[in-house]
Formats: structure tokens, C-alpha cells, sequence
């Protein structure tokens, strides 16, 4: 992953990542739930954007020391506002080369794992950097995401790999990656699909929530009659403009 890009695209969209990430939120939401009651005094939370899983982990654990890290400064400034003086340290690097301070309870991340450049070196970094009954628990998005686009696409142009979602890792490989440093990890994948009126919504909305990725593959030139052909290509195979999130969930444990 070009990390310059990815860290491009959060930082001029981080004013209007709230309102596009309706999916991030649900995400964040079923996180905490699989987290439970029990206590962890010290979290490390990694890819924190705009802090809205910051601010449900604080919510749960009014006590917990939380270590925020995000590769985007100007996703860092809108959490601190919306977090205020709560116990949280903001950490400002890319997740997969800063130094972890210690050891944590609690290792996790809200929809952040999918832009790491070797998921499994940071799998097994994190596992090393948790106590003894630590838990790492985190979402990630998998390589279905946007695949009506990604049909649109193939139909009009022909097949390639287009989206920067073909290069995610698949359920089995990281199944396989976790079962290799964690004991008996959890690890479920879940579907989520949203509806829009237009293709230009879709891309709107995906390019102001930050999360484009690398972008089209080959530079794609999307101009009004390759919208308009792409738009109708979706018409007819899906009934309209979908897209659907592809999320793994996990939960492990040493």
C-alpha cells in the first residue's frame, strides 16, 4: 500500500470522514459488543481516525489508560476536539513501524488492519506486545468490498483487478495468520450493503470518507459517458447503486 496516499486521502477528507462512515460506526459498535464487560487498564487503539471507536472504548472503560495512534495528523486534531480532556494520549505514526511502549490489555482497531503493507508482521508484533491475558480485537475490511463496482467495472471495460479492496487479505489467509500466534482466535466476516441514488453519490461519499485506497487501478478515467455506461451497467445487474462492505471481525487471545 502507498502509505503517502492512503495518509493523503484521511487528511483532506477528515472534516467529512463522520458523515460517510455510516458502516465504520456499525462496525465500531459490534466491536465494543464482542469486547464484553471485563476490564483492560491499558488499550492501545490502532488507526484511530476521527475518534468515534475511541470514544465508545472510553465510554466503557472510564479507568482505561488509551494509547490513540493514527498515520493522519488532521484525523488526530478532529478526535482530540470530539474527545476533549478525556484519559486518551494521541500517538501520531504509521501503526506498523512505531515503537509500542510496554505491554496492553487490550490491542484494537476499528477498520484500519486492511491498509497495513504485511498484516500478519503486524499480527504477530501486537501479540508480542500484549500481557499475558491480553486480547487483540480489531475489524478489518475484506477483498468482496465494493464488488458491484468492481463488476460495473469488469462488464465495461473488461476484467481486471480495479479496486484497491482486490488486494485485501481473504478470510482464509487471515485466518490462517492468526491461528498461527493467537489460541483458538475468533473470527467471523459480515456483509453490509448501502444504497445510493447515483453513482456519483457512491463516489462522493467513498472519496469524503478517506477510504479510496490507491484508487482506480491504471488511473481509470471516469468521464460522463464512462459514469453514465458504468451507472447503467449497475442497473442491470444489481437494480441500482449498492455496495457492500466486506468486514472480518476478530477476537483473540494468547
Amino acid at each position: 500500500m502507498n502509505k503517502d496516499i492512503i495518509e493523503f486521502n484521511f487528511s483532506k477528507n477528515a472534516e467529512t470522514y463522520d458523515d460517510n462512515a455510516v458502516v465504520q460506526k456499525e462496525c465500531a459498535s459490534r466491536l465494543a459488543e464482542m469486547l464484553g464487560e471485563e476490564g483492560f487498564p491499558r488499550i492501545l487503539e490502532i488507526g484511530c481516525g476521527t475518534g468515534e471507536y475511541t470514544r465508545c472504548l472510553a465510554d466503557r472503560y472510564r479507568n482505561a489508560e488509551i494509547t490513540a495512534v493514527d498515520i493522519s495528523e488532521t484525523m488526530l486534531n478532529v478526535a482530540r476536539k470530539k474527545l476533549g480532556d478525556r484519559n486518551i494520549r494521541f500517538v501520531v505514526g504509521d501503526a506498523e513501524d512505531i515503537e509500542i511502549d510496554g505491554k496492553y490489555d487490550l490491542i484494537t482497531s476499528n477498520a484500519s488492519f486492511q491498509w497495513f503493507d504485511n498484516v500478519e508482521r503486524a499480527v504477530k508484533v501486537f501479540s508480542g506486545a500484549l500481557n499475558k491475558s491480553g486480547v487483540l480485537c480489531f475489524s478489518m475490511y475484506g477483498r468482496e468490498t465494493f464488488r458491484e463496482f468492481k463488476r460495473a467495472l469488469d462488464i465495461y471495460y473488461g476484467p481486471h483487478k480495479w479496486l484497491t479492496s482486490s488486494r485485501f487479505v481473504s478470510f482464509e489467509g487471515l485466518e490462517s495468520m492468526l491461528n498461527r500466534h493467537f489460541k483458538s482466535p475468533y473470527l467471523e466476516e459480515k456483509f453490509f450493503s448501502v444504497r445510493f441514488p447515483s453513482l456519483i453519490n457512491f463516489l462522493r461519499s467513498v472519496k469524503q470518507s478517506g477510504a479510496r485506497g490507491e484508487g482506480l487501478d491504471n488511473d481509470i478515467y471516469l468521464g460522463r459517458y464512462g459514469l453514465k455506461g458504468i451507472e447503467e451497467k449497475f442497473a442491470r445487474e444489481f437494480g441500482g447503486i449498492i455496495a457492500t462492505h466486506h468486514v472480518y471481525f476478530c477476537k483473540a487471545g494468547l
